[in-house]
C-alpha cells in the first residue's frame, strides 16, 4: 500500500522518468502521463492521459482484428474524421483511493461528437483485451463478477474533479503489486526508485485488463 505523499512521490517521478523515453510495447503504458493539482486543495493530485480507441461492437473477431489494423494506419489528423464512428476518446486517470490507500484507474470514454458511451458500448472497445470480461455481468451501471463482494467496473465520481467517470475497483490491486514486488527481490533502490517501481508494477496489474499500449 502507498500513503499518499508517497503516491505523490511516485507519479511525479513516474512522469519524469518517462518524459522522453521511446516509444515501445514496454514503455507506451508508462508514457505520456501529466500530473495535475487540484486548483485550491493540497494533497489531491492525479495523473492523467487522454488516448484514441475505436468501437468493435459491429464486427465478428476477425473483422474486428482487420479494422484495428485498418484503422492504426489512419491515425494521423488527416484521415482520422474518414472513420468517425470508430473514433473514441478516452480519458484515463490515475488517482488516490483513500480507502484502500493505493492508486485507482478512473477513465471516460466520448465518440467523436463528445457524447459518453453506455457501459454495453465500453466493454466492446478497444480499451479493454479481449475476453477481459468474460465472465461478467453487465448492468446498466456495472460489471460484476460472480462472487466477488464489489464490482469490476462501476461509475463513481472522479476524486479530485468530482466528475462522473468509470473506475475499475482497487480493493486487490495491492496484494497482486505486492507480489509482484516480492518476485523482484531485493534491489538497491533509493526510496524515490522503490515508489516508482511499485507504481509500475500497479500499472503491469491493471494491464491486464485495461490496454494501456493504445
Amino acid at each position: 500500500m502507498l500513503t499518499r505523499p508517497q503516491f505523490d512521490i511516485a507519479c511525479r517521478a513516474l512522469v519524469g522518468k518517462y518524459a522522453y523515453t521511446a516509444p515501445s510495447p514496454a514503455t507506451t503504458p508508462l508514457k505520456g502521463w501529466s500530473w495535475h493539482e487540484h486548483a485550491s486543495i493540497n494533497g489531491l493530485g492525479y495523473l492523467s492521459r487522454r488516448t484514441i480507441h475505436t468501437r468493435f461492437s459491429c464486427f465478428g473477431t476477425d473483422d474486428e482484428e482487420l479494422y484495428r489494423e485498418e484503422y492504426e494506419e489512419q491515425q494521423d489528423e488527416s484521415t482520422a474524421t474518414a472513420v468517425p464512428d470508430a473514433t473514441l476518446v478516452c480519458q484515463q486517470y490515475i488517482v488516490y483511493s483513500a480507502t484502500y490507500q493505493v492508486p485507482a484507474f478512473y477513465f471516460t470514454m466520448h465518440d467523436c461528437n463528445g457524447s459518453p458511451l453506455a457501459l454495453a458500448d465500453i466493454v466492446n472497445t478497444s480499451l479493454f483485451r479481449p475476453s477481459a470480461f468474460d465472465s461478467a455481468e453487465l448492468t446498466t451501471f456495472a460489471l460484476n463478477i460472480p462472487d466477488r463482494m464489489f464490482p469490476l467496473l462501476s461509475q463513481g465520481d472522479h476524486p479530485t474533479l468530482g466528475t462522473p467517470s468509470w473506475y475499475l475497483h482497487p480493493c486487490e490491486s495491492a496484494g497482486a503489486v505486492d507480489e509482484l514486488m516480492r518476485e523482484l527481490g531485493e534491489a538497491e533502490w533509493t526510496t524515490e526508485e522503490g515508489l516508482v517501481r511499485w507504481i509500475e508494477m500497479w500499472i503491469m496489474v491493471v494491464s491486464t485488463v485495461v490496454e494501456l499500449c493504445e
